[in-house]
C-alpha cells in the first residue's frame, strides 16, 4: 500500500513538472487538414528600426497530434515579456493568400517563461485561450475595445475615435507594452502626430516612464524618434511663423515710417516758414530786377549779408534760383 502511495506521488510530481515546462499548449482544429501543414509554428515579433511595423523570427515548431494537441517548452521563452505569434502554414504557397483571406491562421499574444497560455478547442483557429499573463489579458481587453472600429464606414469620426482611444490607452491600460500597442494603433490611423502635438507633456512623461522600465529599448525607440521628429517639426513651424511674423511687423513699420515721412513733408509744404521783414524787402527788390550789389547799396548792408538773406529766402520758399522766385511771385 505504501509503495502505491509513493508511485502516485511520483507520478503526480513528474506530471506537474512536465506540465510546468510547457509555456504554450492547446489544441488546433483544422477543418481541411489536406490544405495545411500539420505543424504549429512559434515566432517572436520584433519592431523594425524607425518604423511602427514588426517582423517575426521563427523560434520553433510543434507537431499537431491526432487530437489537435500541441505544446511549446518554457525554455523557448525569456523572463522578459515579448510579443509572440502562433500560426499554421498552408501546404501550397499558391493557396497562401486565398486561405489567409478566408481563415485567420495565427494569433498574437504576450508571454514570458514564467507564464502559461492554453488554447481551447474552437471552431476558429486559436480563437479561445486562457493565460495567466497580465499583459496579455490587458491586450485582449484592448482588442475587444478596438473591435468596434474594425469596419470603418464613411461616417467614421476621427475626432471621436481619437478621444476615445487616447482616453482608453491613457486611463485604462496600465502595462507599458500594451500601451505601446495601443499607441501604434493610433499611428496606424494617422492620429498619433496630431495627438502628440496637442498633448506633448503626456508623451514626454510616457517616454521617461518607458526609459525607466525594464522593457527592451527596441520596443519603444520608434515612438521616441517619432516624438522627436514631431517636436522638431512643431519647433520649426513655430520658428517659421515667428520669422514671417517678424517680417510682416518690419514691413508694417516701414510702411508707417514712409507715411510719417510723407506726412511731415506735406506739413512742411503746407505751412511754409514766413519771411522776415528784411527778407520780404530783399525779395521785392529781386523781383524788381535789382542785382545783389544794388540791393546791398540800397539797404546799406554788405554783399555777403545780402547773399545770406537770399539763401534763407530760397530755403523758406522751397526754390533754388531767381527764376523760380520770379515765377513764384
Amino acid at each position: 500500500m505504501k509503495n502505491i502511495y509513493y508511485f502516485f506521488l511520483l507520478a503526480f510530481l513528474l506530471g506537474s513538472n512536465l506540465f510546468g515546462q510547457n509555456c504554450v499548449s492547446g489544441y488546433v482544429d483544422i477543418k481541411n487538414p489536406k490544405n495545411w501543414e500539420h505543424q504549429v509554428y512559434l515566432s517572436q515579433l520584433h519592431p523594425k528600426e524607425n518604423s511602427n511595423t514588426f517582423y517575426d523570427t521563427q523560434i520553433a515548431s510543434s507537431p499537431i497530434a491526432a487530437d489537435g494537441h500541441f505544446t511549446f517548452d518554457q525554455n523557448l521563452f525569456t523572463t522578459k515579456e515579448h510579443i509572440y505569434k502562433l500560426h499554421i502554414k498552408p501546404l501550397s504557397p499558391k493557396e497562401k493568400d486565398t486561405l489567409s483571406k478566408k481563415v485567420k491562421n495565427f494569433e498574437l499574444f504576450i508571454l514570458s517563461k514564467n507564464d502559461t497560455i492554453h488554447f481551447d478547442k474552437s471552431e476558429q483557429l486559436f480563437a479561445k485561450h486562457t493565460s495567466n499573463n497580465k499583459a496579455n489579458h490587458e491586450w485582449q481587453k484592448l482588442k475587444n475595445f478596438e473591435a468596434r472600429y474594425e469596419n470603418l464606414t464613411s461616417d467614421f469620426d476621427p475626432k471621436k475615435y481619437l478621444l476615445e482611444t487616447k482616453g482608453y490607452v491613457k486611463d485604462s491600460l496600465q502595462i507599458l507594452l500594451v500601451k505601446l500597442i495601443g499607441i501604434k494603433r493610433l499611428d496606424d490611423q494617422g492620429l498619433l502626430e496630431k495627438d502628440a502635438q496637442a498633448n506633448p507633456a503626456y508623451y514626454l512623461s510616457l517616454i521617461n516612464e518607458l526609459k525607466s522600465s525594464d522593457l527592451d529599448p527596441s520596443t519603444y525607440v520608434y515612438l521616441e524618434n517619432k516624438l522627436q521628429t514631431i517636436t522638431q517639426e512643431t519647433t520649426n513651424k513655430k520658428y517659421t511663423i515667428s520669422l514671417w511674423g517678424n517680417a510682416f511687423a518690419i514691413f508694417i513699420i516701414c510702411i508707417l515710417l514712409l507715411v510719417i515721412i510723407k506726412f511731415l513733408k506735406n506739413q512742411k509744404k503746407q505751412k511754409p516758414i514766413p519771411l522776415s521783414k528784411q527778407e520780404k524787402v530783399i525779395k521785392n527788390l529781386i523781383i524788381s530786377g535789382k542785382s545783389n550789389k544794388e540791393i546791398a547799396n540800397e539797404l546799406f548792408i554788405s554783399l555777403s549779408t545780402v547773399k545770406t538773406h537770399i539763401s534763407n529766402i530760397y530755403s523758406k520758399l522751397n526754390i533754388s534760383s531767381r527764376q523760380d522766385l520770379l515765377l513764384k511771385k
